[in-house]
């Protein structure tokens, strides 16, 4: 995919932060029904769909921001971003699977919930907020839109 020429600006990062946020709620809410029917999970209700829709898109929406700081004031902001962020979901996930180490089988399937939704988050998050903070033609400028003059 060819960069976008414009550069990134805020909005820009918002933007592309918020949409990834809505994917991977989507994501992740198909990703915690197919896993509580799998491994009949009907316990902690934490994990419900309306606070996937609530906590996904803000967190996406403060990482696109967090973009925006990287690429405008690091001179390798993008791939520095995404190594961060991988490193970081690496770390969260060996974290909530190793701290306290029960031999409750609820609580170590909802440890398994957990971890699915911190690398299923970070994954995505790495890809598709510089993937649509860079889309040449996702986000229209007035001069897409009035053309060349």
């Amino acid at each position: 995919m060819k960069l976008s020429d414009e550069p990134i600006n805020l909005g820009r990062g918002l933007l592309a932060g918020l949409f990834a946020g809505m994917i991977i709620s989507v994501v992740i809410l198909v990703f915690n029904v197919i896993y509580r029917g799998i491994v009949e999970l009907y316990f902690y209700n934490s994990v419900m769909p309306l606070s996937i829709f609530m906590i996904f898109p803000l967190f996406n929406l403060v990482a696109g921001g967090v973009y925006y700081l990287f690429v405008s004031h690091l001179r390798k902001g993008h791939q520095l971003f995404i190594l961060i962020v991988l490193l970081v979901t690496v770390l969260a996930a060996l974290a909530t699977y190793f701290i306290d180490r029960s031999t409750d089988h609820k609580l170590q399937e909802f440890r398994g919930l957990l971890v699915g939704l911190e690398l299923i988050e970070g994954i995505l998050c790495a890809i598709l907020i510089p993937f649509f903070a860079n889309h040449p033609t996702l986000f229209l400028t007035d001069k897409d839109i009035r053309g060349e003059e």
